[in-house]
Order: structure tokens, then C-alpha cells, then sequence
């Protein structure tokens, strides 16, 4: 953790060397001096965070690095922004005056500040070789990953050895229709692999065509009944998805109730630990007269008899040791992918290491207690340098939480754990490739699962128990610290910030997940107080309505999200925020968001997600002026583009998107004009998915081939009349998900989406099909 702080001071302070130079005349050889000296004691950090466990001289020795990385860095670019404020050149002008009041440029001597800190870290560096710490290798680590490969995965074919008689008797309890329990339980202690089992229970051919529909959700020991419900009624009803989130509790409860009714379904109830946790969703789950099936996954038997007795119970049993050591065999050899946790984490060590080594590393770690966490530990001791701050981050996510891992990615960028070494800016690798692979390398360990596979990249990810308890375990020892910069905010938690003033007025890291109560004054607070902040997650809150303006003074906020939440105006303020990378502004969906046109300013900016519903506040020539995004050159990720509030002649100016989502381009001369950008301009488009949401509109079979022959189209939502279906030729041969609602369609559209090569997804919502057979 602590190399990863002081490699992003280095990077930090040499890009500052460079791209600020002009600021820091006079300071050069001080500043120079100071990067040399992490630079030195970098190379001692590896050895020293695999010694920190078992010598407290060196565990304080890495704490104290860290906070002196930290604040080397501090010092450094409070001075670029004080004199940028009195040069009133460069970028960082437009947000220095912003921070006259802001302890975080409060100069004063920052020549003697430099020279402090130089004779600290040389203190420091002493004391860490009285210690015997040793050197390592520059670069051993950035060629490894540079040449690792690129992989994705798919979370039904886990590697799996036994359990076939369990898999043959829980399909056919699921698929008898004559069975009376309609409730079937699996019950075993942590980590026998309950879940493994369920998902390729439900994956089972004789499942998938017994049902009408199939719905996933976690419990857990954290839960929220409405979270649980939407995630359920999304899988049941896709075409409904909107319809879904804007929906009260009780309608949750009551809409699910009847689809069990209506359809044959099976919902799986994965990890329930209480009986309180049934309680609170017993409402929507009928358990007699129906045909429809649950499926529960727990650790505790008396939940299941609890919930209905005359239940199927299958209690799964251990491996044998044959069966253990086949999948650990599947795990060494690199044509398998995953194994269940003890054992798939201890693959992954046996598979890339020295077997001495790992030998007596195994009997160090398990000469107090065979125990998972023991394990669990090893394979975090042997993660490289750079992913050991990458774990630990998502002890920050609530239990068993299913995280974006997109929303990691930049967190993780925004943090400076990810830097590009020189293999990768010679080959022009981004940084969001670079934190791929980072993810990438925790999947392939096992230390992280991977929910969902997309085409491009990992979709969501989530922790096991056990890894979650070790990485969170570990944080809190890396961590302990008097200076709080990373706080993460959970469900039935009011926070009490004000009094905690002192030790987080060095907070970095903000995040707050559904359930925190906030009060109003708590919640300005946060604007106000931590003007240090890079990171700031403010999702599903409903505190106040408009955006406090001071979240203008948050000048070095990196990431923003505001996703869910019910904001329906925001400032003109934000025009301030010039570093920021991730902004998301999805709110709740109930809301038309009042936005001002300063999104140009933030020309950071790599990925940005708009509202579904928006409107711009400056009028322009009597009309409403589009939101302005030209400057925008680094974008990589643009969702809800909407045509009616955006210039289609702008996206030729992102030459470096990656991902593209639009919405409702209707008019035809748009349609042409973005059509031609995107072949000629866009040349690192991966992804382009069209929305069309306007039920009274026919659509042409000229402009259909048109927008659905682009040859970057993956995704495409069609509501409204189709005059007639493409031919297969004028359609996207790269095409995966396609939707389409009230097309009234009249001839059987098969035999042309079945020449579709990869399609993958067909959703055909109300009123698609009007013929007779299909």
C-alpha cells in the first residue's frame, strides 16, 4: 500500500517537474532532490511490506512513509496552485482562486517544507535498513503484468469438480412439476461452495427450459428488501426495467407476488443469514399453490426450517480429497479458470511460485490454525506491490455487494494506484487498460469474482465472505492512522462528521451507499470541510434537492457520482471541477435535472454518464442552447447522448471514445451527420448502442439500415412502429442486444435475426409481434 502511495508521488511530482516547471523557478533542485529520495526509498518498500506483518519497527516505518508520501505531494502542488493564482496562466488558474481559503495552500516556506521532508524520508530510509531491509529490482513487477494476458469470464463455467449427484437431484426437484415443495434450500457451512452450485443448478438446459423466467439475488448479512426486489423484478421483466425503478415498496412486493402467479419462474435467494431477512421479504414470495420455485442458499439451518419446513433440504458435503485434488490440478494448469476459495487462491500460488518457498510459507501461515483466512492472507502477501492497494479499496464496498467494476476502475485511477510504466506509453496503453489488468490479475488469483461478462471488459465484480474479511481485516492494520483519508459511509449509519473534524481534514475518499441517513446540515458539511477530496460517491441519497454550489470548491475532485440520487438541479459552480476524470450524473430517474453548460471546462475528463431527462439552464437565441463538449478530447466512455440537447457535430471531436450510448437521434440529417463521424473520426470506437424511445414514430426500412448497419453497433433499443425488419445483410454483423417494443411487427422476424452471428440477447417487449406464429 504504502509503495503504491510513494510511486504516485514520484509519478505526481515528476509530471508537475515538467508540466509546471515555469511555476517552480528557483525550487527546481529542492524538488528534484525530494523525487530522487522516494525514488531511493521505493526500492525498499517491497521488502519491507512483506516483513511489516511480523516486526512493528518496520510496520511504522511503512505508516510514517505513507503519510510523508502524502504529504510531500501536498506540498508540491500547493505551491503550483498558489503561484498559477498570482501568474494567472495554465490550467490550474481557472481553479486556484478557488482555494485561497482552502487549508490545503495554506504556503508558507515551502523550501523549508521540502527540506524537512527530505530529512525525514532520510530518517526514514535509515531506520528501515537498521531493520534489514534490502533493495529490490526496479521494473520486475511492470514487465510481468505488461505481458499478462488479457482475459474475460463467465460466471457459469467455473471450474467444477464432484457435486454431479447434487446437480442431478436439485434439477430434477426444480423441474418436477409434480413435486410438491415448491421450496428448495441449500444448506452448508462458508465456503463449501452454496453458490458455485446454485448458479450451475439454475445454468442446468433441463432448468432454463422448464422456466419462464429466472431472477438471482444476494441477501447476505447486510440487505435492503427494496434493492432485492428491483434486482429480482429487472431479471423477471427486463422490458419494464424503468417501470421497476420508480415503483413504491408495496408494489414491488405485490407486482412480484403475481408474476409468480402468472409465470413459471425461479428466484434464488442466495445467502440468507436471518430470519429477519425472510421476514422482510416473505410478502412477495407465495410459498403454496404455486408453480413457480425458490431456490435459498444458507448457512444456517434453522433459517431454513424456519421458512418452510416441508421444504427440500440438500446439505452439501465436503469434497473428498481426490476431488479436492483434481480441482487443484485444474487450477495449476492454465486451460482451467476457477476453483472454490480455499482452494482456488491456493491454486493460484502453487501455479506461478517457487514450490520451496511456498512450501514454507504455507507452514508459516498454518502453524497457528488451518483456517481459510490463513490462506486467504498468504495469497495476499504474494500479490504484487501494485494490487495490494487494489484489494484493499474494496473493503470499502458494503458485504457481498455486487460492485461496477467500471466505477472501481477509476476509483482506483483516481487514487493514483494505477500508473502506466514505460512499456505501457510506448505501446500508447491507456490507463483504463492498465486498471483492467489489474482487475484482470485479482480475478485470475481469485481474491475477486467475476459477476458478469461483458464484450469488452469484467461488468460487476464482488468479494467471497472470507476475502472480503481479509481485505477488510488488512485495511485496518495498513490504515490505522490518526489521519482518516478514505471513509466509507454504510446503510443505518448517521454520521457524525462534525466532531470527527480534526483527523478526517485529510479526507480523500467519500463514499456513501443507500441507507445512510443524512441530515442537511451534516451533508453541506461535506462541501464545506474536506476541500481535499479526489473521490466523492454520493449514490441513492435524497437529502435536498439541488446541489449545494460548494461543490464547486471541491477543485481536486477526480470522481463524481451522484448516481440515483435525487438531484434535480446542479450549480454553475461545477465548472470549477477541471481535474475531474468519472462523472457520473444518472440521478433518480423520477427527476428532469436542471444542468449548466460547463461540462467543457472539465477537460480531464474521461468518462461521463448524462441524465436520462435534462435540461439546460443558459437560453440561447431565444431557444435552449446545447450542452457544449468540443474541448472533451479525452472521453473515452459517453452515455445518454440526446440529440436534442447535444451537437452530433461534437462527437467527432472525441477521438479517443471508446464507448458510446445515444438516445433518441431522430431526425435523419443527424442520424447522417453522426453516422460519417463515427466511420471516419471515431477510429477507437469498441461499442455503440442506439435508444429510441418515441412509441408514435414509423420507422423506414432506408433509415433502420442506415443506423443499424454501423458497423460499431452492439446494442440496439428500438421502440415505435417498424415499418418492415432489415434484411441480415443491413444489419450490424457485430450486433449483440437488440430490443425492440411496440414494433407491431407482422412477418415472423427469425429467419433474419437467426443470420445474426452474434447475437446473444433478444428482448421482444410489448406489443413487438402482432403475426399469428413466430
Amino acid at each position: 500500500m504504502a509503495e503504491s502511495v510513494v510511486s504516485f508521488a514520484v509519478e505526481t511530482i515528476g509530471n508537475l517537474l515538467i508540466d509546471e516547471a515555469k511555476f517552480l523557478s528557483g525550487l527546481e533542485g529542492k524538488v528534484e532532490d525530494l523525487q530522487r529520495e522516494l525514488k531511493l526509498i521505493q526500492c525498499l518498500l517491497r521488502d519491507a511490506d512483506a516483513r511489516r506483518e511480523h516486526n512493528e519497527a518496520v510496520g511504522e516505518c511503512v505508516a510514517q512513509l505513507r503519510d510523508f508520501a502524502y504529504n510531500a505531494e501536498d506540498v508540491i502542488e500547493r505551491y503550483i496552485l498558489k503561484a498559477a493564482l498570482k501568474e494567472g496562466q495554465n490550467i490550474i488558474k481557472a481553479y486556484a482562486c478557488f482555494m485561497a481559503k482552502c487549508s490545503c495552500v495554506q504556503v508558507h516556506g515551502v523550501g523549508t517544507e521540502i527540506e524537512g521532508l527530505k530529512s525525514r524520508i532520510s530518517d526514514i530510509g535509515r531506520r528501515m535498513q537498521n531493520c534489514g531491509i534490502l533493495s529490490v529490482r526496479e521494473g520486475e513487477r511492470e514487465r510481468a503484468r505488461a505481458l499478462m494476458p488479457k482475459r474475460t469470464y463467465d460466471h457459469f463455467k467455473e471450474d467444477f469438480v464432484g457435486r454431479e449427484d447434487s446437480i442431478e437431484e436439485l434439477v430434477e426437484e426444480l423441474s418436477n412439476d409434480g413435486k410438491k415443495q415448491r421450496v428448495m434450500f441449500i444448506w452448508g457451512m462458508g465456503g463449501l461452495g452454496k453458490t458455485s452450485l446454485a448458479k450451475k443448478v439454475i445454468a442446468h438446459d433441463k432448468v432454463k427450459n422448464t422456466f419462464d423466467g429466472i431472477a438471482w439475488a444476494c441477501v447476505s448479512q447486510e440487505y435492503h428488501p427494496k434493492d432485492i426486489l428491483v434486482v429480482i423484478l429487472v431479471k423477471l421483466i427486463p422490458d419494464q426495467r424503468e417501470k421497476v425503478m420508480k415503483m413504491m415498496d408495496d408494489e414491488l412486493f405485490k407486482t412480484l407476488y403475481e408474476i409468480q402467479q402468472e409465470k413459471r419462474c425461479i428466484v434464488v435467494l442466495d445467502d440468507i443469514w436471518t430470519k429477519e431477512a425472510w421476514d422482510s421479504l416473505q410478502a412477495a414470495f407465495p410459498i403454496e399453490g404455486m408453480r413457480s420455485k425458490l431456490l435459498i442458499t444458507t448457512r444456517n439451518r434453522e433459517v431454513a426450517e424456519y421458512i418452510d419446513r416441508q421444504g427440500f433440504l440438500h446439505e452439501l458435503r465436503c469434497l473428498s480429497d481426490e476431488e479436492s485434488w483434481d480441482l487443484l490440478m485444474k487450477r495449476v494448469f492454465p486451460e482451467m479458470k476457477r476453483l472454490p476459495l480455499a482452494i482456488i487462491v491456493l491454486g493460484g500460488l502453487l501455479a506461478v511460485n517457487d514450490w520451496k518457498t511456498i512450501h514454507k510459507k504455507i507452514n508459516l501461515h498454518f502453524s497457528d490454525k488451518n483456517d481459510v483466512s490463513k490462506v486467504l492472507a498468504l495469497s495476499y502477501d504474494d500479490l504484487p506491490w501494485h494490487l495490494k492497494p487494489c484489494f484493499l479499496y474494496l473493503s470499502s464496498f458494503p458485504k457481498d455487494a455486487e460492485i461496477p467494476a467500471t466505477k472501481v476502475l477509476y476509483m482506483w485511477i483516481a487514487e493514483g494506484f494505477v500508473m502506466l510504466n514505460a512499456y505501457d506509453k510506448k505501446r500508447e496503453i491507456s490507463v483504463e487498460e492498465v486498471a483492467e489488468q489489474y482487475l484482470t490479475e485479482l480475478v485470475n488469483r481469485g481474491m475477486v469474482q467475476a459477476l458478469q461478462e461483458s464484450f469488452l471488459s469484467v461488468l460487476n465484480i464482488q468479494q467471497d465472505n472470507e476475502t472480503e474479511n481479509c481485505s477488510a481485516s488488512i485495511a485496518i492494520k495498513v490504515e490505522s492512522s490518526c489521519k482518516i483519508r478514505r471513509l466509507s459511509l454504510n446503510r443505518n449509519v448517521i454520521p457524525s462528521l462534525k466532531a470527527s473534524r480534526r483527523t478526517l481534514v485529510h479526507l480523500r475518499t467519500l463514499m456513501s451507499f443507500r441507507g445512510v441517513e443524512w441530515k442537511l446540515k451534516q451533508f453541506q458539511s461535506i462541501f464545506k470541510d474536506y476541500k481535499c477530496l479526489r473521490i466523492l460517491k454520493l449514490e441513492n441519497l435524497d437529502v435536498m434537492r439541488s446541489l449545494p454550489k460548494s461543490v464547486g470548491d471541491l477543485v481536486h475532485l477526480r470522481f463524481l457520482s451522484l448516481a440515483g440520487s435525487s438531484f434535480n438541479s446542479l450549480p454553475q459552480s461545477m465548472g470549477n471541477l477541471v481535474c475531474m476524470e468519472f462523472l457520473d450524473l444518472l440521478v433518480n430517474l423520477c427527476f428532469e435535472v436542471t444542468m449548466p453548460n460547463v461540462l467543457w471546462k472539465m477537460r480531464r475528463l474521461r468518462y461521463l454518464r448524462l441524465p436520462y431527462k435534462f435540461d439546460i439552464k443558459e437560453r440561447f437565441h431565444g431557444g435552449r442552447k446545447k450542452l457544449r463538449f468540443d474541448t472533451l478530447k479525452n472521453l473515452r466512455t459517453l452515455k445518454n447522448f440526446d440529440s436534442k440537447k447535444c451537437d452530433a457535430n461534437d462527437i467527432g471531436k472525441f477521438t479517443n471514445l471508446q464507448i458510446l450510448t445515444i438516445y433518441d437521434m431522430y431526425d435523419p440529417i443527424e442520424l447522417e451527420i453522426f453516422l460519417q463521424l463515427a466511420e471516419f473520426k471515431l477510429k477507437h470506437l469498441q461499442s455503440s448502442s442506439f435508444y429510441f424511445r418515441k412509441f408514435d414514430f414509423l420507422w423506414t426500412e432506408g433509415e433502420l439500415s442506415k443506423m443499424s448497419n454501423y458497423s460499431h453497433s452492439c446494442k440496439l433499443s428500438i421502440t415505435g412502429e417498424i415499418e418492415k425488419l432489415p434484411e441480415h445483410k443491413s444489419l450490424s454483423q457485430q450486433l449483440r442486444k437488440l430490443v425492440l417494443q411496440h414494433s407491431q411487427l407482422k412477418e415472423d422476424p427469425m429467419p433474419i435475426l437467426e443470420k445474426l452471428p452474434h447475437l446473444v440477447v433478444l428482448i421482444l417487449g410489448c406489443w413487438a409481434f402482432m403475426g399469428k406464429e413466430m
